[in-house]
């Protein structure tokens, strides 16, 4: 069968090329997307796939091997149940010239609806308009549920995660179109309250929103029902009270087609949502080294740059 998506990811996402060395990585939980994605690559004569062991959370190390792997690869899709985004050997890959499509949490029902069926090239000059906007001082983000967070984002560099690799080094999320931005470390003060979605097996869309507090960039206090009780144990599960709790990426979802339903790539690019990465940080300008990084997402923010309205309610200003 053939899926609208795989055709997407190959021939939009990557735009692979007939010769390229194609490499898929899976784990068991995942292998019926990556099989679909491998059946669909058939024209594809030098593709491989690798199988790595589900891991526990995003952000912890693939295999020694499964490196290898992608140190060699020139097109790396990666069907795994957990991001590896935020880990060496995805840097080191996409430093040795590999173009990466992060495909984590993908499920069956992603290949034929939602976010993936989307026409993402129209969104590019949406995308690079914001993030470019998004180069300042200072962000302010607020909520009408009562969010108010202000922090420092002077010298970091505004990514706009246009969910295209089409350059050596690239590396996207899709369905996660999204303008991120770091947060210097240490910077950030506030209350935000979660209402959107934590996407991890333990968590999901959010059903009581979840009162979030830090100070310095770190996460003081949870407070709410079982949820976020939840989200205690997932934090201290990683066993780094040092790094864990550290937040350190600002994200604006920016695709129309993505809803909210615990899939992480689906839920960070929902259009309207902003998200708060927690744990590593080094993919955003900072140097909290972490084995896990979590998005909190929630709903409608109003957000400011050095005063400058970039998103009203949820809604970007042009």
């Amino acid at each position: 069968m053939k899926y609208k998506a795989c055709e997407i990811l190959l021939r939009t996402i990557t735009r692979c090329k007939k010769d390229e060395k194609i490499l898929i990585v899976t784990d068991p939980k995942s292998l019926p997307v990556a099989m679909a994605l491998w059946d669909d690559a058939a024209e594809f004569p030098n593709r491989s796939m690798v199988m790595m062991p589900t891991q526990t959370t995003h952000g912890q190390e693939p295999t020694a091997l499964v490196r290898a792997a992608m140190m060699e690869a020139d097109v790396i899709f990666r069907v795994t149940s957990f991001s590896i985004s935020n880990t060496e050997a995805r840097r080191a890959a996409c430093a040795n010239g590999a173009r990466d499509v992060n495909c984590a949490d993908y499920d069956m029902r992603m290949l034929s609806e939602g976010g993936l069926i989307t026409d993402f090239e129209a969104l590019v000059p949406l995308v690079n308009r914001t993030a470019e906007r998004l180069r300042g001082s200072h962000i302010e983000i607020t909520t009408q549920s009562g969010s108010h967070f202000p922090a420092c984002i002077d010298g970091r560099e505004p990514i706009a995660a246009n969910a295209l690799s089409w350059n050596p080094g690239d590396v996207c999320f899709p369905p996660d179109v999204e303008c991120a931005i770091g947060a210097v470390n240490g910077s950030g003060d506030g209350v935000v309250f979660i209402d959107g979605s934590i996407p991890h097996p333990t968590l999901g869309p959010i059903r009581e929103p979840i009162r979030v507090e830090f100070r310095g960039s770190k996460i003081v206090d949870i407070s709410g029902g079982q949820e976020a009780e939840a989200l205690k144990q997932l934090l201290a599960d990683a066993n780094d009270p040092e790094h864990a709790y550290f937040m350190g990426e600002i994200g604006l979802g920016m695709n129309p087609a993505c809803s909210l339903n615990g899939r992480m790539l689906e839920d960070e690019g929902c259009a309207g949502t902003i998200h708060f990465g927690i744990g590593d940080d080094r993919s955003f300008g900072g140097n909290n080294i972490c084995a896990q990084h979590i998005d909190l997402i929630f709903k409608a923010p109003t957000i400011r740059v050095d005063g400058r309205l970039i998103m009203q309610d949820g809604k970007v200003v042009n």
